[in-house]
């Protein structure tokens, strides 16, 4: 049986990662560090198998990178549909200093990805979109050329009416709004919402900022304030992810507004509290309901 939920995450990372502090400029023996599968799709892809959903993830891995982070999801409970490349898949660094309120971390750009490689992820996407209930394109390309699928592929959801999320940023997010039909939600951040004005015909917007409140605009339901919880932040990587993944949670349980935006804003913070991401618990997310706001906007902010 298909997977329920098809996601897409065209520029994954394998991220190696040192839990502890450092000094720089200095030798560090260390017993090993660990090993993260990563990437804004992973990381959605991996809160929702523990919240009991089936995920099927597509993309680009390619080289020794990408098979080590295909063995890794596949061992989370993650179908894996990547696609592989003649180039290997980038890799990152994490580590954590006492003087540092977030970790550092050293995060490649991307990899080449050819022309023969996007067409063959366009046809894996053509074929596993017909049985999903859901699809999220999650995430930065791996090369400019690859922003030229982001459009496609909203598009043969539409076609097929299956709703279609995007929670993109730079060339891949720019094609996609720039395309002749639009995802049903998006997720930019603050500075993205900012930079960006083709957010118009989006008929759901949630625009994160952080810590701070999330504005959502939506065309049915009206529009919303949601504050997180006030916590001491551990890492914020991967929040935003975790919030997505808290929304597709509650959509497709078919929960009220309300109950979503609650579920997917304690989501985000239950992750900000963690060194790793996206590795919380359902218990976590449950522990922080009750300190979630949600308020419906009396009328459209300015």
């Amino acid at each position: 049986m298909a997977a329920d939920i098809l996601i897409v995450n065209t520029n994954p990372l394998l991220n190696l990662v040192h839990q502890d502090v450092f000094k720089p400029a200095a030798i560090h023996r260390v017993q090993g560090l660990k090993v993260h599968a990563e990437g804004k799709g992973v990381n959605v892809a991996r809160l929702l198998v523990r919240l009991g959903h089936r995920v099927n993830l597509t993309g680009f891995a390619g080289g020794h990178p990408g098979a080590w982070l295909r063995e890794i999801i596949k061992a989370d409970g993650i179908e894996d549909s990547f696609i592989p490349t003649k180039a290997p898949m980038r890799m990152g660094f994490m580590a954590s200093a006492p003087e540092e309120s977030h970790p550092t971390t050293f995060l490649p750009d991307g990899f080449e990805v050819l022309e023969e490689e996007i067409t063959q992820l366009l046809e894996r996407v053509r074929v596993l979109i017909q049985r999903a209930g859901l699809v999220i394109i999650s995430g930065s390309v791996p090369d400019p050329l690859v922003a030229t699928a982001y459009p496609k592929m909203i598009a043969m959801g539409v076609s097929l009416g299956v709703p279609i999320w995007l929670d993109a940023h730079g060339k891949g997010l720019e094609a996609a709004l720039r395309g002749p039909l639009l995802p049903q939600l998006a997720k930019p951040n603050r500075d993205e919402f900012k930079e960006i004005n083709h957010w118009e015909g989006v008929p759901e917007l949630h625009i994160t900022d952080g810590p701070l409140p999330i504005e959502v605009r939506t065309k049915t339901e009206g529009h919303w304030r949601v504050t997180p919880p006030a916590l001491r932040e551990v890492n914020p990587v991967g929040c935003g992810d975790c919030y997505v993944a808290g929304l597709a949670h509650g959509t497709l349980k078919g929960w009220s507004f309300q109950e979503r935006l609650r579920f997917a804003a304690a989501a985000g913070s239950a992750n900000a509290q963690r060194p790793d991401v996206a590795m919380i618990t359902p218990n976590e997310i449950d522990q922080l309901l009750d300190q979630v706001e949600v308020k419906m906007e009396p009328r459209d902010p300015p």
